[in-house]
């Protein structure tokens, strides 16, 4: 049995990164800002393990290790995750599974097909998401 976990999410601001296909923002997510990347290249979403541990978050492991790849080449192994988190996004809930990751940069990355899947649109124009 996995408890939902309620997370409120507003978009404080989105940035443009580095990378054309790629959004930074600030989020508010477990009542502090958290700092996100949304990124279609990402095969899952992913949660910094500092975040888990400070909001004492139910983990499981996974069936498998996954090998975590970043851009520069450097890799790790996870095998922890947090079920069916509900994502709050101007006033829906969106449950989400989280790969626990050893983030420095980003408290969140989220996986952009997730976003498509639940009819997310990202307005940069307007900073927020719809």
């Amino acid at each position: 049995m996995f408890q939902d976990l309620r997370v409120n999410i507003v978009v404080d601001y989105i940035e443009d990164v580095a990378a054309p296909d790629v959004i930074a923002g600030t989020f508010y997510l477990f009542d502090v800002t958290v700092y996100a990347l949304i990124d279609p290249g990402s095969t899952y979403s992913y949660i910094c393990t500092t975040l888990v541990t400070n909001k004492n978050l139910p983990v499981e492991l996974t069936e498998f290790d996954v090998r975590v790849t970043n851009p520069l080449g450097h890799s790790v192994l996870v095998n922890s995750i947090c079920h069916k988190c509900l994502l709050r996004i101007q006033g829906y809930d969106f449950a989400v599974d989280l790969v626990l990751l050893p983030l420095w940069e980003f408290n969140i990355i989220m996986r952009m097909d997730w976003l498509t899947q639940h009819d997310v649109v990202v307005n940069c124009r307007q900073n927020r998401l719809i």
